[in-house]
């Protein structure tokens, strides 16, 4: 959830704070705002889940609109060299994720969902994440050949009534094929960023018969 930052607080009448166990952590700060916004985000190791941000930084304003950059200015959590089922790495900013992204791979008992955690709302699920091929799915257009290819599993935020994803993503539901998604469906789905849906666009869809807009 977004937040207002703490040295920033008395700019509002109200307060807009994080609930217990987070902490207001800015992400980007962006100069030209006249106060400071961040995400909140766990205080402890412990509360990590794969999809939050692990890199903080600063916007350098361009010289003209859409030239803006993104400075790294350190890494906030997430430590490990390489993901595993065990431990947290940062996947970079570069890859699609402003601010980075937190990622843990699934153990056997997530994949299937029979963990013991999987009764009621859940942190995090192992749901689906971008593979090896995604970029040449993207760049190729020929989702039909290369959809199953650009697919794989590993954990994501899970989300649901009340529960939300970060400002950039999505809460996208389980599809129903996925086996063992039966028990965990109802109350949750799962974090995605939307350029991860497939064919998805914001300036409108191509009609598939004609070709255009």
């Amino acid at each position: 959830m977004a937040c207002l930052a703490p040295q920033d607080e008395a700019a509002f009448r109200a307060g807009w704070r994080c609930g217990d166990g987070l902490a207001c952590e800015v992400i980007a700060h962006n100069p030209r705002l006249p106060v400071g916004t961040g995400q909140c985000m766990p205080k402890r190791s412990s509360g990590l889940v794969s999809g939050i941000a692990c890199l903080s930084g600063a916007l350098v304003p361009g010289a003209a609109p859409y030239l803006d950059r993104f400075r790294i200015v350190r890494q906030i959590s997430s430590p490990a060299a390489s993901a595993s089922p065990s431990f947290y790495t940062c996947r970079p900013a570069k890859l699609g994720v402003p601010g980075g992204s937190a990622y843990r791979q699934c153990t056997a008992e997530e994949r299937a969902f029979t963990d013991s955690g999987h009764h009621g709302p859940m942190r995090e699920i192992c749901a689906f994440v971008g593979g090896k091929a995604f970029d040449l799915c993207v760049a190729t257009d020929n989702f039909a050949k290369c959809l199953s290819a650009s697919v794989a599993r590993g954990n994501r935020p899970a989300c649901g009534d009340g529960r939300f994803c970060r400002e950039d993503f999505m809460c996208q539901a389980l599809p129903p094929d996925l086996p063992g998604a039966a028990r965990v469906a109802q109350e949750n789905g799962f974090c995605s960023p939307t350029y991860f849906v497939f064919q998805m666009r914001i300036d409108g869809h191509p009609d598939p018969e004609r070709g255009v807009l």
